[in-house]
């Protein structure tokens, strides 16, 4: 078929002559050459997609093009085709005019720095992209002049730094949530919303994060209050001792828990008597001294960390006439007693 770079030609002998018979082998060449023609993939020159398939006409309107050097303009209007390579290292600002619409993707042999302009050159982010040898960008022309990328892939798999003043906005992230969640798997993360804490699964059972507790300083302390709470402890002053308190329930900041030291000797006989258990919630260790007489037997003194079971100290001599002195020092926290039929007569306390 006589078709030279897409343009049509007719047989050589098809026009005809005046006063001149028309000869039907010629004529019926011209007829079989515009069937063939009209039944062939008509070329992208003519109007066609140089195709009979689909595929194959996409193929014929997005070739790969010249590749063009990169200037400060690159006049994407010259291009050859849709895929171009951009070699060089200058900066592009531009991209020249070409009818709103049209999109070309350009790969970048180089690095070079394409420059974001918020009208004419707009990059994701809103910031310059510095390019790398086998980035690939997809730009949109907006119509005159101006061009948005669409995309931008680097070679390198890395995401595009996004700049420090741009605002991104993301959906609000609720977490799965109940009272009593049990997250096994790996990195499922749930909020308990009876104990307020976060609970996140490392595929076996779950781990616990706990919030800190409000008003933290420098120097604080914290301390479980239950398997899933944590309290405070402010930090205390210079020179000062953590002891637990009276009750063993927390910890607490004491000056000097040596005996003697801040303390003063007191009389508390008004306030002791026999079987009576006491508890030493100074948070350090105290002296006791008493004087009682004894007659009968079973008489002894006694100590206990709970006030239930109860450690005997001093044996009270049995039918003692006599006065006895008992002295001891019970540990902070600790419960102290006399247990038995005795007289007490005096009770001091270093404390």
């Amino acid at each position: 078929m006589p078709r030279a770079g897409g343009v049509y030609s007719a047989p050589p002998g098809t026009k005809g002559n005046p006063n001149t018979t028309i000869e039907s082998a010629k004529y019926n060449a011209l007829v079989d050459d515009l069937v063939a023609d009209a039944n062939a993939a008509r070329p992208v020159t003519a109007g066609g997609s140089g195709s009979s398939t689909a595929v194959g006409a996409a193929d014929n309107f997005s070739p790969a093009g010249a590749d063009m050097a990169s200037a400060a303009s690159v006049n994407l209007a010259n291009a050859t085709g849709t895929l171009i390579n951009i070699a060089g290292t200058v900066t592009i600002t531009a991209l020249g005019t070409v009818a709103a619409g049209a999109e070309r993707d350009l790969v970048f042999a180089a690095s070079l720095t394409l420059t974001h302009n918020a009208t004419s050159l707009i990059l994701p982010g809103g910031a310059n992209i510095q390019t790398a040898a086998g980035d690939v960008a997809r730009m949109k022309s907006l119509g005159g002049g101006n061009w948005r990328c669409l995309s931008y892939q680097r070679a390198s798999g890395a995401p595009l730094a996004i700049a420090a003043s741009s605002t991104i906005a993301t959906p609000t992230l609720t977490l799965k949530q109940s009272a009593a969640p049990t997250p096994t798997a790996e990195g499922d993360v749930q909020w308990d919303t009876d104990d307020n804490v976060l609970l996140i699964g490392d595929g076996a059972g779950a781990q616990t994060f706990v919030p800190f507790p409000a008003s933290v300083v420098a120097g604080d302390l914290f301390y479980a209050t239950s398997a899933k709470a944590l309290a405070r402890l402010p930090k205390g002053t210079a020179g000062q001792k953590l002891v637990m308190n009276g009750g063993a329930t927390a910890p607490q900041w004491t000056d000097d828990i040596s005996l003697g030291i801040g303390q003063t000797w007191q009389d508390v006989s008004g306030s002791r008597t026999v079987n009576t258990s006491y508890q030493n919630t100074t948070g350090k260790p105290i002296t006791i001294v008493f004087t009682c007489d004894a007659l009968g037997g079973g008489r002894s003194f006694q100590v206990s960390t709970d006030n239930s079971t109860w450690v005997q100290v001093v044996s009270i001599p049995e039918n003692s006439a006599d006065f006895v002195t008992i002295t001891a020092v019970i540990p902070a926290g600790h419960y102290y007693r006399v247990s038995g039929t005795v007289t007490l007569v005096g009770w001091s306390e270093l404390r």
